[in-house]
């Protein structure tokens, strides 16, 4: 304890015990320490006495216009510098000690952290999963108690670190999502192995207001302190907007399967529903990968369709290619997908994809990707209310021009009107085959009755989520369980 005093540089009151630390007070229970800090609209101070009327045993600030007499509430100027070395001696975690592997993208961070972190299982390093679906580790089911954000902030990364019976250094492969990254959620890690931008489109412009900003948010990830740097060819072309990056000592390493010249070029030579066989030219390898420049890596894999061979060469090409044979075809059969996403339902008597894809970009990825492999599509989705409102009729309008019929359901309608969402989504659209069915079970039910045996119906927008938020209020529902009621 006077370790953890001295850190704060604060005179502790007499028998106070710290176990746990947290900057929400929705996460306060016994022997908590409470870190009122800056946030995105208002000052963790203002919660406060909140925190110590909730049971927290001591709460510490930096808001120096925060002025209250209580021997429990500490004022500490430095307070931002001093957090990660106050977590390190509470948890007994050096926590820059562990690799991290880190992704973002307007989609696929979700796979490509996945998948990455099933390569370093594969090869037997002690690894972990965080983002969307929660941790998961080894065969563990995924755990989603820890954090309801993508990308958990520092002390729930430290809450989740010590609770998995594994000592340091371990491989940690976590999504990093826009707000995180504007938010500098995870600032106080100084190193990290990779880190990815694996696209950008229009996402979140509810919260970062318009695209530059989104953008800028997104490119932050290359502030990191990393060793190997990863972005797609395209939002290459917008790394000469950041002088940050012209001043970087580590260079930028750009991956197509389109630009023959770029510094990682795929190419995806055999595919279908069942396999995939694709090879990767290293034209310019990312820093410490010098001798494997121009050498042909090739591989095979069930993942479907194409865009996530895209992922999975975004996680391979972060681990390095020590790891993986130059000489043979690399059988990577054992990787899956996670729950929800690009899942083609199984034990089933139809096709029926289950994808969590909510932005007009990522339906026009998977739309175009999946079409050629049925003669007919049939889309169910929604549109999240209190969210983005400009990106609905672009969702509409996408999933129109890729599919022979529309079903336009809920989706989080939260504190909207279904019919104020649809009304929003329906402008510039023709709506000949489109049909709405608020209740989003009906909605799949009735998809369910379209389909032909070379049809697939595609239910986006939820993935693996087992809850409807409406009217304040989150509701069961899963989207697998409805596929599997109607063809039990």
């Amino acid at each position: 304890m006077n370790e953890l005093k001295e850190i704060l540089g604060i005179k502790l009151p007499k028998k106070t015990k710290i176990s746990y630390a947290t900057n929400s007070t929705k996460k306060i229970k016994k022997n908590t320490i409470f870190f009122g800090l800056k946030g995105s609209n208002r000052h963790g101070s203002a919660y406060a006495e909140e925190a110590i009327n909730l049971g927290a045993c001591i709460v510490v600030h930096n808001d120096p216009n925060f002025k209250v007499k209580n021997k429990k509430i500490f004022f500490v100027k430095d307070l931002e510098n001093r957090i990660i070395n106050f977590l390190n001696s509470l948890y007994g975690i050096d926590i820059n000690n562990n690799n991290f592997f880190t992704f973002t993208g307007t989609n696929g961070k979700t796979s490509a952290a996945y998948l990455c972190h099933q390569l370093l299982e594969n090869k037997n390093f002690k690894s972990i999963y965080v983002g969307t679906l929660g941790i998961k580790q080894k065969k563990r089911k995924f755990d989603n108690s820890f954090s309801s954000k993508t990308t958990p902030d520092i002390f729930e990364l430290f809450e989740i670190i010590s609770s998995i019976n594994l000592n340091d250094p371990i491989n940690i492969c976590i999504e990093i999502s826009s707000h995180a990254l504007d938010q500098n959620r995870l600032s106080s890690i100084s190193y990290m192995n990779s880190t990815s931008i694996l696209n950008i489109s229009s996402d979140h412009l509810d919260y970062h207001n318009n695209l530059s900003s989104y953008f800028d948010a997104k490119f932050k990830i290359f502030k990191i302190n990393s060793a190997t740097k990863l972005i797609d060819d395209k939002s290459n072309n917008l790394k000469n907007n950041y002088k940050f990056i012209k001043e970087n000592d580590h260079k930028i390493t750009s991956v197509s399967n389109k630009n023959k010249s770029s510094d990682i070029f795929f190419t995806i030579n055999e595919t279908s529903l069942l396999e995939c066989k694709f090879n990767i030219l290293i034209n310019n390898p990312p820093n410490g990968q010098e001798d494997f420049k121009a050498k042909i890596f090739k591989f095979s894999c069930s993942l479907f369709p194409e865009f996530n061979i895209c992922n999975l060469v975004f996680a391979i090409c972060s681990l390095g290619f020590d790891h993986f044979s130059a000489n043979d075809i690399n059988d990577l059969s054992f990787l899956k997908l996670p729950k929800g996403r690009v899942e083609l339902m199984k034990n089933i008597p139809a096709n029926i994809i289950i994808d969590y894809a909510h932005n007009s970009n990522a339906f026009e990825v998977l739309l175009n990707s999946v079409e050629k492999y049925f003669d007919n599509l049939v889309v169910v989705f929604g549109c999240g209310g209190n969210r983005d409102k400009t990106k609905r009729p672009k969702m509409l309008g996408q999933a129109i021009k890729s599919s022979s019929k529309v079903i336009f359901t809920s989706d989080n309608s939260r504190n909207e009107s279904f019919s104020n969402i649809f009304k929003d989504s329906k402008v510039g659209n023709k709506l000949d085959n489109v049909i709405a069915i608020e209740d989003r079970k009906e909605a799949i039910i009735y998809g369910s009755k379209l389909l032909g045996k070379d049809d697939c119906m595609i239910i986006l927008g939820k993935g693996h989520e087992e809850t409807q938020e409406i009217s304040g209020k989150f509701l069961h529902h899963s989207d697998h369980e409805v596929v599997y009621e109607i063809y039990s």
